[in-house]
């Protein structure tokens, strides 16, 4: 016959002062969250793309070739 022994172990108690510190550090960080974005047109986002393909046109025409015609397509959604 044999025996099994089972190590249980209680769960520590929380910390002295967590609950404060969390408050603390929940308040400190909703300071430098940032506001959300304005939404902008899909003409807004498309000239973006087509600036990132301006860029890279040098580098890699092939994919700036792509973001251009992406760019056109999704400005073509409204349509």
């Amino acid at each position: 016959m044999s025996t099994v022994h089972v190590l249980h172990v209680d769960t520590p108690a929380m910390p002295r002062g967590a609950s404060i510190v969390g408050a603390l550090y929940s308040a400190f960080t909703s300071l430098f969250r940032s506001a959300p974005a304005q939404p902008v047109s899909r003409a807004e986002e498309a000239q973006a793309v087509r600036e990132m393909a301006r860029s890279l046109m040098n580098t890699d025409p092939s994919f700036a070739a792509d973001l251009f015609a992406a760019a056109a397509r999704h400005e073509g959604l409204d349509d």
